[in-house]
């Protein structure tokens, strides 16, 4: 190659990272202009043109990093799982560093499904945005994403889920609670029902009717721990270390940047 060939290649090999980096960029104002729009006015809010004219763009930029609406909220969705993900993962090496001095496995195991049914809990304290899009995979009633752009949310989202999969197979295996012919359905079934009492939130606002809905969601992860089969005391001894580690910091904690 001569000195005037690699000059040109190494010029276009330029080139073509500025045009990245730039792509990468535009991406994620429109993701964050798109956040922005979903949380603080629901996701009927959230149009292209809506997002084109929030972020000074034409409609057709949008389309071109986004090719649907429903592709653009997948990625929204698949943003904010991975966000909890990290979340979750702050709070359970937390918890893991206590658990060391356990004795009794079935302890520690149990601690871990706790773990993650708090965090779960507290996501939406900490982490608003995220947790409100989370549960808009659950909830919501209306189709946002369609079927041809599942692919985008669906990996992260099943690998959230399998963490709190592998912590009810380890509890089952060990004893700590009864056997599961089904854990996979079980942690859906449980993420399920600890979303819909969070989604609760106007019931609060009834006059002199004592609901809080965070409380009443570690209510049930309680009676649900009970439900499959926990000894009592155990629990006791598994919410008396949710309790230190919530002393110590937020169940679901933000990632410094």
């Amino acid at each position: 190659m001569s000195g005037d060939q690699a000059e040109r290649t190494g010029s276009a090999s330029r080139d073509d990272g500025v045009r990245a980096r730039n792509r990468r960029q535009r991406e994620r104002a429109y993701l964050d202009a798109a956040m922005a729009i979903a949380v603080a006015d629901g996701l009927d809010a959230l149009t292209m043109a809506r997002l084109a004219g929030d972020v000074h763009a034409a409609v057709g930029s949008v389309y071109t990093y986004f090719p649907s609406k429903g592709a653009l909220v997948a990625e929204l969705q698949r943003e904010a799982v991975e966000r909890l993900t990290a979340s979750y993962h702050l709070v359970r090496d937390r918890s893991e560093e206590r658990l060391v001095g356990w004795d009794d496995p079935r302890d520690v195991a149990l601690a871990r499904v706790a773990v993650f049914g708090a965090f779960w809990v507290a996501a939406g304290e900490t982490h608003p945005q995220e947790a409100a899009l989370l549960h808009g995979l659950v909830s919501v009633a209306r189709v946002y994403v369609p079927p041809e752009e599942r692919h985008r949310v669906l990996p992260a989202s099943l690998a959230l889920l399998s963490e709190a999969g592998a912590a009810v197979v380890g509890a089952s295996e060990s004893g700590a609670i009864r056997a599961l012919d089904d854990p996979a359905g079980a942690v859906v079934r449980w993420a399920a029902a600890l979303t819909g009492v969070l989604l609760t939130e106007n019931l609060a606002q009834i006059p002199d009717y004592p609901f809080e809905p965070r409380a009443l969601a570690r209510e049930l992860l309680h009676e649900l721990l009970l439900g499959w089969g926990a000894d009592p005391e155990r629990v006791e001894r598994v919410e008396a270390h949710l309790g230190r580690l919530e002393a110590a910091g937020p169940l679901a904690p933000r990632r410094e940047p």
